[in-house]
């Protein structure tokens, strides 16, 4: 089954083979065939949808024709240019500092592939929804909505869970979850020395740029993840590289449906990239009006169009049920108030998820951590600004109270804060460098990316997971600080500093907190089953008990309720090893997609045993019994998870 993965492969190799015989360099030719490839899937996947065949054989057969035409065409383009040819060597890779650091690279990349590879999926977003929507979708043959108990599965965007439903529906399992983000990371690498070239670096520059990206932290654990966080941040990183490229070549046929399709896919990836994006747009927009006049209107439709006809089955799917193509309205996790002293203040605390240098630098022996200072420093801010700061209205509801937190090798908090030393030195080395005021476009660029994150602090609130959606800015950022430093210092010191960055990046390739390389007994000799449960393991007994107890029974449609969690995907996981087949689907749901419930197909669903997860509130009991369509279920078996807190139950039909 894991060959059968090759047919979607194909189609990359073979879209990269037809882009390479018309562009100059090679990192240009993957960029484009990643962009292309990521719309034909998702094409394919909405299309086998709408009726119901997202299947083995639907997406096998689909991929096999999209090889065939691609085939044809690269035949066709080859014989129209017989003297070009192909894997194209660009002059950075020729020069020895450059490619003794792509060296390094290398390595880095292979020790997360391999990270990514020998785990199993862990991360809670995960185990909750993101890859419990995939087997629902799998299940279903469709990415159509459905009920669930956790409504995130159906209205955040998809795209990144397309292309894991699309290699776990080919090799069978979710061996290879991990390599979209993983993947995502070494074309975010790529993009960014692409915009470090256009901005005009040096091929010194262009390596220093993306090793910088390469070493973020939070990069490097979400690369072996099934996140999303990555995901988008490549859809961004190329956004920004076509927009400079329209500003290089003009608007053509092409760089206009990768500006639309790499918009599109981000959009279709994760919400952050509405903020993110816009500030590039404003700019793209700009230079429309300067150069096309009145004629701009015309690629801005194209280009919506485009975004459109990406993002149009999801936001179809969404306005069915929720009236609106954004979907459900979730926790809220915007700002309450919105004035200069209250973006001042959101500022200073979001930055300081990234504070914490003195233990980046392994200093700590030597200097005191300035964790504590700048928690100290921040309380002075807001009492200047007669803010509170645990107003309710400025931070997360999961995290009412406010602190610095300290170094983290945790995906969801780990702070980036050597390379916002480097992006604020950067920035200070270009104002006072006049030379390089003379780029052009590095003014621009800097002053979009920055938009975007200051955009983002004006809207959000703080909480210590917003780590990970900094993501964007810090790999956008990358490409400058490598234009600046290639052109402030010479070979020997800028390769002295891509060493260091290099090197200090190791804690986060081998402690990983979720993923770690280095364990005790190694990493191989742990159950693969016992990795989904890293992140809560108060589930892994009852999860892996209640499975055993279920191989009793004669029962393949086991209904599902699930209250106050959402640790779904690796029951799924549990149950599927038993090789016995089963269909589950979400009972007596509460919210929004209840009404699904009574349409086909899942008004057909008859459960025989319903299994049900639930955390308790206060002063509330067990049910000994529940009802489903009229019929009562008895509870059969029980066992508590999370200090009595919750519990799992199964229980059994009274008249089968």
């Amino acid at each position: 089954m894991f060959l059968l993965i090759g047919v979607s492969l194909v189609s990359l190799v073979l879209l990269f083979l037809i882009i390479d015989l018309k562009t100059e360099d090679v990192r240009v030719s993957l960029l484009g065939s990643l962009v292309i490839w990521g719309i034909l899937l998702t094409f394919i996947i909405e299309l086998l949808s709408l009726i119901n065949a997202v299947t083995l054989s639907g997406v096998f057969i689909n991929w096999l024709i999209v090889d065939g035409v691609l085939i044809g065409i690269y035949q066709k383009t080859r014989k129209k240019h017989p003297e070009r040819t192909p894997w194209k060597l660009n002059q950075w890779t020729k020069n020895p500092f450059s490619v003794t650091l792509s060296i390094g690279l290398v390595v880095l990349a292979l020790i997360v592939a391999v990270v990514a590879l020998i785990y199993a999926p862990n991360h809670s977003d995960s185990m909750e929804y993101h890859l419990s929507r995939v087997v629902h979708w799998i299940q279903n043959q469709s990415v159509t909505h459905y009920p669930t108990s956790d409504l995130f599965q159906l209205y955040q965007p998809p795209w990144a869970e397309f292309a894991i439903m699309n290699f776990q529906i080919l090799s069978g399992g979710d061996r290879f979850a991990g390599l979209i983000q993983w993947g995502s990371m070494i074309g975010s690498w790529i993009g960014i020395s692409l915009i470090a070239k256009e901005l005009g670096a040096s091929p010194r520059g262009q390596i220093l740029a993306a090793i910088v990206a390469a070493t973020v932290p939070m990069g490097i654990l979400q690369g072996s993840s099934t996140d999303n966080n990555y995901v988008v941040t490549f859809w961004l990183v190329c956004f920004a590289y076509y927009t400079l490229t329209i500003f290089k070549e003009g608007i053509t046929k092409m760089n206009i449906l990768l500006l639309g399709g790499s918009l599109g896919l981000a959009i279709l990836t994760k919400g952050t990239a509405y903020i993110y994006a816009f500030p590039v747009a404003i700019w793209l927009g700009l230079w429309g009006i300067k150069h096309l006049r009145w004629k701009v209107w015309q690629p801005i439709f194209i280009v919506l169009v485009i975004v459109l006809l990406i993002n149009g089955g999801h936001y179809l799917r969404n306005i069915a049920l929720f009236a609106s193509p954004l979907g459900a309205a979730a926790e809220k996790q915007t700002l309450g108030v919105f004035s200069p002293s209250v973006f001042i203040a959101n500022s200073v605390k979001q930055l300081s998820l990234h504070s914490d240098i003195i233990r980046y630098l392994h200093l700590e022996s030597i200097i005191t951590p300035l964790t504590g200072i700048t928690n100290k420093v921040i309380e002075i801010i807001h009492n200047l600004l007669s803010l509170d700061i645990n107003d309710p209205l400025l931070n997360s509801p999961k995290s009412a109270k406010f602190y610095v937190p300290g170094l983290s090798t945790y995906e969801d908090t780990a702070g980036n804060p050597f390379h916002l030393m480097l992006i604020g030195l950067a920035t200070l080395f270009y104002i006072v460098n006049k030379k390089l005021w003379r780029q052009p476009y590095l003014l621009g660029y800097l002053a979009v990316v920055f938009a975007g994150i200051f955009l983002f602090f004006g809207l959000f609130t703080w909480s210590p997971y917003r780590c990970r959606l900094h993501l964007p800015f810090f790999i956008l950022s990358s490409a400058f600080v490598g234009v600046v430093f290639g052109k402030s210092f010479n070979s020997k010191i800028t390769y002295v500093l891509a060493v260091l960055i290099l090197l200090l990046s190791y804690p986060w390739l081998f402690f990983n907190d979720t993923r770690p390389l280095i364990v005790e007994n190694g990493v191989l000799s742990q159950p693969r089953v016992e990795h989904y449960f890293i992140t809560q393991k108060q589930y892994q007994s009852p999860y892996l008990n209640v499975s055993n107890k279920l191989q009793s029974y004669e029962c393949s449609n086991i209904g599902l309720i699930m209250r106050g969690t959402s640790f779904e995907y690796p029951l799924w996981r549990i149950l599927q090893l038993s090789q016995k087949p089963i269909t589950i689907g979400h009972i007596n749901v509460i919210n929004e997609s209840a009404k699904l419930a009574s349409q086909s197909p899942h008004k057909d669903f008859k459960p025989c045993i319903i299994l049900s997860s639930v955390r308790f509130n206060p002063n509330e009991e067990s049910k000994n019994s529940l009802t489903y369509n009229g019929k009562t279920y008895t509870q059969d078996w029980v066992e508590p998870w999370d200090g009595n807190r919750g519990e799992v139950t199964l229980f059994t039909l009274q008249d089968r």
